[in-house]
């Protein structure tokens, strides 16, 4: 294992080991989160991945970090209860069950979910964010931390890994997946958060191509090229976030939204529009309270080159083909 894979071992460990009572609970406790939390940012600071290669290992260290469960006991006796976090109680306090009215509780609580990170360790989280930002790719959807361009597009800049993003959003669902990531662009563009990658033109021109990239998805792959509400996750107007941030980008930059191996006027760029038309009327897009600021940020991108996502959509017209 090299250094960062010790280093981001080593913060995990240290996020973890809060939740324990000796470091959690009793006198001192506070500065004793403190220096943990401190060590553990120090240690996940490790920055965004160079290349393809670090962005899978560091994914699989810990893609699983959500799984991570604590399992708690209470052992209730006929003098009363004892509850021991994370362990196991000792095998004298089990001793004669039927004498003693011995019953054990077993709860198991997700450590994320659950036991939660610490206000102190939220620095600690978001560098372990920073540097394995593939998990958050694969899932915008999540609410803490909200996703961030700013972190997505260290992973998204390599392109079989922003493949196998794609396919994986259109199959969640394009309407609150889009949406998701339609919120992380205003606010990447607003400059909320102080990362890595900025929100210059380019940056900005590559995210409103990724994002018509997932529709060019549903169009080819989807069913029938129709404008559809997201059936699996009932609940608002999905869709309405990105349909009015690509309706901002087809008035102020169109070219952003067409691979460059999609002629223009063929048969296939001509479905798109129609696509785009009746998407954008489903949702009102002009109507929006986010119409101004959507024609802004797309301004934005338009100063920036057409995004180059031919390594992605080169199969576009044969896929229509066979469609």
């Amino acid at each position: 294992m090299d250094e960062d894979t010790w280093r981001l071992g080593g913060a995990v460990h240290d996020l973890l080991a809060l939740a324990h009572p000796a470091i959690s609970t009793g006198v001192g406790s506070d500065a004793r989160v403190q220096r943990v939390a401190f060590e553990a940012a120090a240690l996940a600071a490790v920055g965004p991945p160079a290349t393809m290669t670090v962005v899978l290992t560091r994914h699989s260290l810990l893609a699983r970090l959500s799984e991570v469960v604590r399992v708690d006991r209470t052992v209730h006796y006929w003098l009363g209860q004892r509850t021991f976090v994370g362990r196991p109680p000792p095998a004298r306090l089990l001793a004669l069950p039927r004498v003693r009215g011995v019953k054990v509780d077993v709860v198991q609580r997700s450590w994320l979910r659950d036991v939660g990170v610490p206000a102190a360790a939220r620095p600690a989280f978001l560098a372990l964010t920073e540097a394995s930002p593939l998990g958050e790719a694969l899932d915008p959807l999540r609410l803490d931390p909200p996703p961030h361009w700013g972190r997505l597009l260290s992973a998204l800049r390599f392109p079989a890994i922003c493949r196998l993003v794609a396919s994986r959003l259109v199959e969640t669902g394009l309407g609150h997946v889009g949406d998701a990531l339609a919120d992380a662009l205003y606010r990447f563009a607003s400059m909320d958060e102080l990362v890595v990658h900025r929100p210059t033109p380019e940056a900005l021109a590559f995210i409103f191509g990724f994002l018509a990239h997932l529709v060019w998805l549903e169009l080819v792959f989807g069913e029938g090229g129709e404008p559809r509400r997201d059936r699996e996750r009932p609940g608002g107007d999905p869709g309405r976030e990105l349909a009015v941030l690509l309706a901002a980008a087809e008035r102020r930059a169109p070219a952003l939204l067409r691979p460059a191996d999609v002629p223009a006027g063929s048969e296939l760029d001509a479905r798109f529009t129609q696509h785009l038309t009746r998407w954008f009327q489903l949702h009102r897009v002009t109507e929006s309270p986010r119409w101004s600021t959507a024609l802004a940020v797309a301004s934005l991108a338009a100063g920036g080159p057409a995004p180059d996502l031919s390594p992605l959509t080169s199969s576009l017209n044969a896929a229509a083909d066979a469609v």
